[in-house]
């Protein structure tokens, strides 16, 4: 095999410093001899007991670190390819898998009654600590083929993509020369164990002979993670002595944001962009900010892929970036916009499959999100399409409160066109993200499409208000009421609040309550402009939400008039005391029944269809 198997890289550090640590997680610790001698254990059961072939599949359907880098290895050594499954996760068909490597508390969803060998590591582990820790007396021959790394699934069903020992070996080469690690390097990996990222985190750090950290709890050199959690590591304040270097994959990182989280860094250290989508085994371009020429106008709406890893190439065609993977072969579609200036680095413009269709025409989601991310209050932004709408879902900036709908729109304007300004705006506490830390848009929550607001600029959209609108307009007009119900109730009722035969301390309980009327009319009336909004986000039928909305407005505002009425009633003036019963108690009672039908019709509807 040109080059050797992958797992050889592995084998050399090991017979070079086999006392060097090669691991540390949470559970464990263990030398470049100890992973050695555990995946020689597996790897003769695999071939001994299994009897696996040349190249055949084996699904590792664990993400229990280091079992899971004992598993890789293990079926390396036993000559077949391996995919890493989470436990949870469902294996996207086409995967011929000959067996599984699970722990038994897996098991019952990880077998599929194929008969296919299943081994629990744990309940195993006394079968599989039986044979020799050695190396294999002949090395299994070993298949071109050495895993199935399983796609993000952002956009679609997770996708298995088939990388040979020859192309991994050669993404190795490539990240050697960028990345640049040493024996001495402690590399911190926080990808899942089922992620393209955490497949090159770890035949980087172990090829090189360097020390594969899997917990926060150790220090660290080298930094090998997204760029979420890159902020974490540098924006909370805590000293990180010796870390020469982070490399950031997964989700694409803005230039402002790199340029920030450069400036956390000590004098001499390397902050790198890495993209490498799963088509090229995770090794596609790198970018530093080096890489430019000069200053960048508006930072915020640039995300730079820079430079071909040695051994790659990037073209764009057509807009969309295709990826030579190192060692050459033919060139794949990324399902990336890009565009490069000159010899410049190459710029994301966003993914194809992130278009939406509204109205007839494409969207182009990429260019809007990045216009909001210029908005000093909006950290980062999500458009997408839900009932045939425009929908941005914003995370407010670290300490700042939420924009509100007509300050995102008015920001958008005059900067994208009028339509592709979302009608609907969410703001969001955090973005779902995937196990690789990249947004996962299927997991965003679709607003009812009766909440949405109207763009600006749009047909009706000049005079409507949105939900926060009329909230502070309610308020606006209902403080007023308030003080004029409590200053002109003896207008209009004389006499009703006299207390001069009341004594105290009971009148005071009396003035309280007329307060207390003033108050409800206030709130009934603030309700009746800004509740009706708010009452449709609960995704309940239109009607009975609107009698709901009107009946809540009716036992709130009604206390004002009707206790007033009552105390000026004779006891004994039965016409009078039976109209104010069925002009007020009775409809009391009926508004209270709409309104806990209201309140439980999500529970009555199992079918969201049926709410509709």
């Amino acid at each position: 095999m040109p080059g050797g198997a992958l797992h050889q890289l592995f084998e050399d550090r090991v017979r070079a410093e086999p006392d060097r640590t090669a691991v540390i997680t949470d559970r464990a610790r263990l030398s470049y001899r100890r992973l050695d001698e555990r995946a020689n254990r597996l790897a003769r059961h695999l071939t001994e007991t299994v009897r696996l072939p040349a190249g055949g599949l084996v699904a590792i359907r664990t993400v229990r670190t280091p079992d899971v880098l004992v598993a890789v290895l293990g079926v390396l050594k036993a000559g077949g390819a391996y995919a890493v499954v989470g436990p949870e996760s469902t294996e996207p068909p086409g995967l011929h898998v000959r067996a599984r490597i699970t722990h038994q508390a897996h098991l019952a969803r990880v077998d599929d009654g194929s008969g296919r060998p299943v081994i629990c590591l744990d309940t195993d582990a006394a079968a599989i600590d039986a044979h020799s820790g050695d190396p294999l007396d002949e090395p299994a021959a070993t298949g071109a083929q050495a895993a199935v790394l399983l796609t993000a699934g952002t956009t679609g069903a997770r996708r298995g993509m088939p990388v040979s020992h020859e192309l991994l070996r050669a993404a190795y080469d490539a990240w050697a020369e960028v990345y640049r690690l040493t024996g001495d390097d402690q590399v911190l990996v926080t990808a899942a164990p089922d992620t393209t990222e955490f497949n090159s985190g770890w035949i980087r750090t172990l090829g090189a002979g360097a020390t594969l950290i899997l917990t926060r709890s150790e220090a660290f050199t080298v930094a090998d993670t997204d760029p979420v959690t890159a902020a974490s590591l540098l924006d909370d304040g805590t000293e990180l002595p010796g870390l020469r270097l982070v490399a950031i994959g997964g989700e694409r990182l803005r230039l402002d944001e790199q340029v920030r989280l450069g400036s956390r860094l000590a004098p001499g250290a390397r902050l790198i962009s890495v993209y490498g989508p799963t088509e090229v085994a995770g090794c596609g371009t790198w970018f530093e900010t080096g890489q430019l020429r000069g200053p960048v106008e508006d930072p915020e709406r640039h995300a730079y892929l820079g430079q071909p890893f040695p051994g790659c190439a990037a073209r764009i065609r057509k807009g969309q970036i295709w990826l030579t993977p190192p060692g050459g072969g033919d060139a794949v579609p990324t399902g990336d916009l890009g565009r490069q200036q000159g010899s410049g680095p190459l710029e994301f413009r966003g993914r194809m499959a992130h278009r939406v269709t509204v109205d007839g025409r494409t969207v182009d989601t990429y260019r809007v999100e990045t216009a909001l991310a210029g908005h000093p209050r909006v950290d980062e932004a999500v458009v997408g399409e839900g009932g045939g709408r425009l929908i941005a879902y914003v995370l407010p900036a670290p300490r700042s409160a939420s924009p509100g709908a007509e300050t995102v729109r008015s920001h958008l304007t005059g900067v994208v066109p009028a339509a592709d300004i979302p009608s609907t705006v969410v703001p969001i506490t955090s973005l779902p993200r995937n196990s690789a830390g990249k947004v996962d848009r299927k997991a965003l929550v679709r607003p009812p499409a009766r909440s949405a607001g109207k763009p600006a600029g749009s047909k009706g959209g000049g005079g409507a208000f949105n939900a926060e609108d009329r909230a502070v307009a309610g308020l606006a007009v209902a403080f007023p009421v308030a003080i004029m119900s409590f200053l002109f109730t003896d207008v209009i009722w004389p006499g009703s609040t006299d207390l001069s035969l009341v004594p105290d301390p009971w009148a005071w309980f009396f003035r309280g309550l007329y307060v207390a009327e003033s108050l409800a009319l206030a709130a009934g009336v603030w309700f009746l402009i800004g509740g009706r909004r708010l009452m449709s986000s609960l995704n309940r039928p239109k009607g009975l939400t609107s009698a709901a909305h009107l009946a809540i407005v009716y036992l709130l505002a009604s206390w004002w008039p009707q206790d007033n009425l009552y105390r000026l009633a004779a006891k004994q003036d039965w016409p009078r005391q039976a109209a104010l019963v069925y002009t007020f108690n009775v409809p009391l009672m009926i508004a209270a029944g709409v309104v806990a039908a209201w309140a439980v019709w999500g529970a009555l509807k199992s079918d969201p269809e049926d709410q509709k």
